[in-house]
């Protein structure tokens, strides 16, 4: 299966699209909307102001925001490494991709695709001997994975 899901990746519309006219809160809803993930912006070492456009960040620290008027569009078959390089290159802006709870980075090997269907997760679990997310959620006794980040 996980050879379809990457190949429809690849082929899969336009999942992603940012400007920086954009607020750094908008573009982190969308992000979330379009890939189940959580999008960390930063500038510098400082979380973005959200109610900021990405061209209005101040400067807060050294780092130099690029406020271009390209418009940029990321796809589910991008690896999260270079997703990460790319919004660097183009708005001088450091992210990171989050679980959809924001509890873990994302590994730079996956790609966004990968990551939105949990494979992630699903490979720390079986690394550490578990069937599934089921088995790993009925072993912690919880229902959902939102229950189980919840407690912890």
């Amino acid at each position: 299966m996980g050879f379809f899901n990457n190949l429809f990746d690849n082929f899969k519309a336009e999942d992603f699209h940012m400007n920086s006219r954009m607020k750094v809160k908008s573009v982190q809803r969308l992000f979330k909307e379009n890939f189940g993930l959580t999008l960390r912006v930063y500038k510098g070492k400082q979380f973005a102001d959200p109610d900021m456009t990405i061209s209005q960040l101040d400067k807060r620290t050294g780092d130099k925001i690029q406020a271009n008027k390209k418009d940029i569009t990321i796809k589910a078959s991008m690896n999260t490494g270079d997703f990460e390089k790319e919004i660097k290159n183009e708005y001088g802006l450091t992210v990171q991709v989050a679980d959809e709870f924001n509890k873990y980075l994302i590994n730079d090997k996956y790609t966004l695709g990968q990551a939105s269907r949990r494979e992630p997760l699903i490979d720390w679990l079986k690394e550490r001997d578990y069937k599934g997310i089921d088995d790993f959620l009925k072993q912690e006794n919880c229902k959902t994975l939102k229950e189980y980040y919840d407690k912890h």
